[in-house]
């Protein structure tokens, strides 16, 4: 019966000892993990880029309207967005409309404007209470951007999409007190 046994399990021994084509079943077996890390790397990366880019455009744009700057010189919301997405544009191409959105509003005090609810409820992003109130001399302004980022690779949407349909919502927040400018 052992050498029934023995027999039976000789094409299997064979198998198993043979090292021709290891390498390319191994290299098969590797390559899918690598290839779905690397991208996924080099998602996180992007969104990186385009958070230090969003902060960087809102930062510059915080401080025109923290001196003054766009207030006296009468630009409406239009054109503090369109400048807003200029800056945006400067490490990578980012669209902007439709995926930008700008809230700029005053604060009779720094606890209130840190009270404020976000617009991401319930996995859903709604940016319908967005103004542009620059406020006056020695206001408590908040402005806050923010960009839909639409996750690239389909393997990662559920671990870096924060609202439904696949986006990442990234978000940029100034608050300060206005300058007495004149």
């Amino acid at each position: 019966m052992f050498a029934r046994f023995r027999t039976g399990a000789r094409p299997f021994a064979r198998f198993a000892g043979a090292r021709r084509g290891a390498a390319a079943i191994e290299f098969a077996l590797v390559i899918i993990p690598f290839f779905l890390l690397t991208c996924g790397l080099v998602e996180v990366a992007m969104m990186g880029f385009a958070q230090s880019t969003l902060n960087f455009a809102v930062s510059e744009t915080a401080r025109e309207i923290r001196t003054g700057q766009l207030q006296t010189a009468g630009l409406t919301s239009d054109d503090i967005e369109e400048l807003l997405c200029e800056r945006t544009n400067t490490l990578i191409v980012m669209e902007c409309p439709g995926f930008l959105y700008l809230d700029v509003d005053r604060f009779d005090s720094f606890t209130g404007a840190r009270n404020q609810p976000g617009p991401i409820a319930n996995g859903q992003f709604t940016p319908l209470n967005f103004q542009y109130n620059p406020g006056g001399p020695s206001d408590i302004v908040v402005v806050r951007a923010y960009y839909r980022w639409r996750v690239l690779t389909p393997m990662f949407e559920t671990i870096f999409s924060n609202v439904a349909g696949g986006e990442r919502i990234l978000v940029s927040t100034m608050m300060f007190r206005n300058e007495p400018y004149q």
